[in-house]
């Protein structure tokens, strides 16, 4: 699945998420969506999530929920803990583990190049994600993910 045109916040993307990790197949999150049945997807998927956010986001947003499901999205804003959460659900990337967070980027993080790019196509353009390891296989990123400076102001 690959980041798309549409934009899903980033509370009602993480919940997805949990569906696609799942495995669940995009006709069948679509169908259980459109039934609306909080039981159903916390016996299915997770029963800590509130699901009642996700089904009312659904209800009202029907078309971009499935476009979301069936081709992808991005995120049109995201926080750095978002980040690391869909790190930990899309790519089972944890904190300590797979990367280092030293309270303002993500660093060390390791990915092959299609889930590198599917990540950069599902983040906003503020988030800027730098290649930082040598010497690794041609499939292989290491990444850095930090906000992009804003530019300096001209003289004036």
């Amino acid at each position: 699945m690959s980041g798309a045109g549409v934009k899903v916040p980033q509370l009602y993307a993480l919940q997805l998420e949990r569906l696609i990790a799942r495995g669940l197949p995009a006709a069948r999150i679509v169908q259980l969506l459109r039934a609306g049945s909080e039981e159903e997807l916390a016996a299915l998927v997770d029963p800590e999530v509130k699901w009642e956010r996700l089904l009312t986001y659904a209800r009202d947003n029907l078309e971009t929920v499935e476009a979301a499901v069936q081709g992808g999205y991005a995120f049109p804003f995201i926080t750095i803990g978002g980040i690391m959460s869909l790190l930990d659900i899309k790519f089972g990337k944890r904190e300590g583990t797979d990367y280092r967070f030293p309270g303002d980027r993500i660093e060390g993080l390791r990915l092959n190049g299609a889930e590198a790019d599917l990540l950069r196509s599902m983040l906003p353009a503020y988030w800027e994600m730098s290649r930082t390891g040598a010497n690794l296989p041609e499939d292989q990123a290491e990444l850095s993910i930090a906000l992009r400076e804003p530019p300096e102001p001209a003289a004036g």
